[in-house]
C-alpha cells in the first residue's frame, strides 16, 4: 500500500476528499494555489505590497482522544511534517494522544497606581463586585449573548503603590483579545469614575498574553516495542529518551532547544488554522518562568507497562473563530480538515502535534542522530539553491539523497553532471 507522504499532491487531496476529511471545493481551491484578492491584502495587512507564500501540508496518523485526524501545518521545513507524523504514528500504536486537562479563560488587566491604602481600595472594589460584572456584561453583549463573559476578578497589590484588577473572561470560541480590550476598557472607565480616590489613577487597561489558563495538558503512551531501531531495543531506546528529558529540565542550554523542537510543530498547526504566533511565544515565555520550568515536556519510562509516558502542558491562545481564520480562505480550510473542532479541540490537536514533534525529535536524538533525516529531507531544498530548474528538483534530490555527505558545491557539481548526461 502507497504510504501518504509517497503520493502527489493530487494524489494527497483527493485521498482526503474520498476519506470525508475535505469537501471537493476545498481540494479544487488548494489545487488551483489562487491568490489572496487585493481586497482582502488590503482589509487584513498595512501598506500591503505582495504575498509572502509559506508550503502548506498535513501531518499524518493522529489520533487524539480517539478521533483520527490529518493535521493541517504551514511550514518551510520539511522535517518538521515528517517528525509530526512519524511521532504520531508511534503515539497511535499506544492509543494516541489523551486530554488530561484544558481551561480556555483569557486574562485582562486593569493597572492601578498611586495606590497607599491597599486593603481600603479592596473593600471599596469589593463592594461594588455587582457593578464590575455589570459594566463587563454591557461592554460586549453579544459575548454574553454566546455564553461568554466575565467570570472572576481580583486585585492584588503591586509594588509600593500600583495594584492590578485582574479580570478573568470567557471569550467562548474566540482567543478574544479585542473582547478583553474592551471589558477591561469599560472597567477601568468604571473603576476610576466611581471607585478610586485622591491620588488613585487608571494607568493602563488592556489584556494580558500570559496565557495562565488558557492552557492544555496532554498525555500519550508510547510501548516501547513503537520505539525499537535496527541496533536499539525500544527498552534502551524509551530509557534514554527519559533520560535526555532529565537532563533538559536541569539544563537551559539544553532546554531552549527541545521547547523549540515541540513550538516546530505548534506554531506550524497554529499558523495554519490562522492563529496568532506571537501570542502563544509570549505566553510560552510567561507560563516558563511562572512555574519555575525549562523545559515543556515531561517523559518517564514506565517500566511496570512497557511504555513510555510522555505530557506536554502548553499556554496556547488561540480562538477557533475570529480574525485571520475567517479572513483567511486556507485556515477555513484547515478547519474543515479538522471536523470543525471546538476552540478546546483545537487546543488538544496544536498541543499533540507538539508533542509528536518532540517524541520524534528525542528518539532520533537518542538513536541514529537528528542530522541524517534533516538532512535527506533537506536535499530539495539544497537542489534549489544548487541553481535546479524546476524540472531538475526531482532527479537532483534522489542523486543528492544517494550521497553519503553533501553540501552545496556537491550538489552544484552533481548538477552539472546531470546536465551533461542530457546533451
Amino acid at each position: 500500500m502507497t504510504k501518504f507522504y509517497e503520493l502527489s499532491r493530487q494524489e494527497r487531496l483527493q485521498s482526503l476528499v474520498k476519506a470525508g476529511y475535505l469537501a471537493a471545493a476545498s481540494a479544487d481551491f488548494l489545487q488551483a494555489k489562487p491568490a489572496l484578492a487585493d481586497e482582502i491584502l488590503t482589509a487584513i495587512t498595512e501598506n500591503d505590497v505582495g504575498q509572502f507564500v509559506l508550503p502548506y501540508g498535513v501531518g499524518a496518523n493522529f489520533l487524539i482522544d480517539n478521533q483520527p485526524y490529518y493535521v493541517p501545518m504551514v511550514t518551510e521545513e520539511p522535517s518538521v511534517i515528517a517528525a509530526a507524523s512519524n511521532g504520531a504514528q508511534r503515539i497511535a500504536q499506544g492509543g494516541g494522544f489523551q486530554t488530561v486537562v484544558v481551561n480556555h479563560l483569557i486574562l485582562a488587566q486593569v493597572i492601578l497606581t498611586g495606590v497607599t491604602q491597599f486593603t481600603d481600595l479592596r473593600l471599596r472594589l469589593q463592594a461594588v463586585d455587582r457593578q464590575i460584572f455589570q459594566v463587563a456584561a454591557t461592554a460586549h453583549p453579544s459575548m454574553v449573548k454566546r455564553g461568554g463573559g466575565l467570570r472572576s476578578w481580583q486585585v492584588t497589590a503591586v509594588g509600593a503603590d500600583q495594584a492590578k484588577i485582574s479580570l478573568w473572561l470567557d471569550p467562548q470560541a474566540a482567543f478574544g483579545a479585542n473582547f478583553a480590550n474592551t471589558v477591561a476598557e469599560a472597567v477601568g472607565n468604571f473603576v476610576q469614575t466611581q471607585v478610586l480616590q485622591g491620588a488613585e489613577q487608571v494607568l493602563a487597561a488592556i489584556l494580558s498574553n500570559s496565557g495562565a489558563k488558557m492552557t492544555v495538558t496532554i498525555r500519550a503512551e508510547v510501548p516501547w516495542r513503537a520505539l525499537a531501531t535496527t541496533t536499539n531495543s525500544g527498552t534502551t531506546v524509551a530509557a534514554r529518551i527519559a533520560q535526555l528529558n532529565q537532563f533538559a529540565q536541569q539544563d537551559p542550554e539544553r532546554a531552549s532547544t527541545e521547547n523549540k523542537g515541540i513550538l516546530n510543530g505548534v506554531f506550524a498547526a497554529a499558523l495554519a488554522t490562522g492563529n496568532d504566533l506571537r501570542a502563544i511565544s509570549a505566553a510560552t515565555t510567561a507560563w516558563l518562568i511562572e512555574h519555575q520550568q525549562l523545559v515543556l515536556s515531561r517523559w518517564q519510562n514506565l517500566s511496570a507497562k512497557q511504555v513510555l509516558q510522555g505530557e506536554l502542558t502548553l499556554p496556547l491562545p488561540i480562538g477557533q473563530v475570529g480574525g485571520a481564520i475567517n479572513s483567511l480562505p486556507t485556515a477555513t480550510i484547515s478547519h474543515e480538515l479538522l471536523g470543525h473542532p471546538t476552540v478546546e479541540q483545537l487546543m488538544c490537536i496544536i498541543a499533540s502535534v507538539g508533542l509528536a514533534n518532540n517524541l520524534a525529535a528525542l528518539r532520533s536524538l537518542v538513536t541514529t542522530g537528528i542530522q541524517a533525516g534533516h538532512m535527506r529531507l533537506q536535499a530539495a531544498n539544497l537542489a534549489i539553491l544548487a541553481g535546479a530548474t524546476p524540472v531538475e528538483i526531482e532527479p537532483l534530490t534522489i542523486l543528492l539523497n544517494q550521497e553519503q555527505q553533501v553540501d552545496l558545491a556537491r550538489a552544484q557539481l552533481i548538477l552539472k553532471q546531470l546536465r551533461q548526461q542530457k546533451r
